[in-house]
């Protein structure tokens, strides 16, 4: 949809709506940068959660091929079984961690990022309307 540049007609009033379409623009470049950071602190978790799965997952391995030794004793037998279930539940638990964000919660926040996108693309596109409008008119 064009925009009625001729709803202008001083300066002034393009002054005005450059300082609210500015301000406006500011607004979504933060939410930008906002969500910029909020997937940097995604990427940082999900590393963290996958590195500490990493260990988890050795942990099994070690206990099972311990539980996997012939002539264990009882009691060896009883720690390991403790430590293997542990780590079981660790495991379990950073699956879960991992995986906490819905596939709507993810698609939703495309979507916002989507928006904004274009929110900016458009308030960019009329400032600089208005900034050519503004030089057109009278003194």
């Amino acid at each position: 949809m064009p925009i009625t540049l001729s709803l202008l007609t001083t300066r002034a009033e393009c002054d005005e709506a450059l300082a609210d379409l500015n301000g406006e623009l500011d607004g979504y470049q933060q939410r930008t940068s906002n969500l910029d950071y909020a997937d940097r602190r995604t990427e940082r978790t999900q590393a963290d959660v996958d590195g500490r799965l990493a260990g988890a997952e050795a942990e099994i391995a070690a206990y099972e091929a311990i539980m996997a030794a012939p002539n264990l004793t009882p009691t060896l037998r009883r720690q390991t079984e403790s430590k293997l279930r542990r780590a079981n539940d660790r495991r379990d638990n950073l699956n879960d961690r991992g995986g906490s964000r819905s596939g709507v919660a993810r698609l939703l926040s495309e979507v916002d990022a989507d928006q904004v996108v274009a929110q900016v693309a458009v308030l960019t596109a009329v400032i600089g309307q208005v900034t050519t409008h503004r030089a057109a008119l009278p003194a």
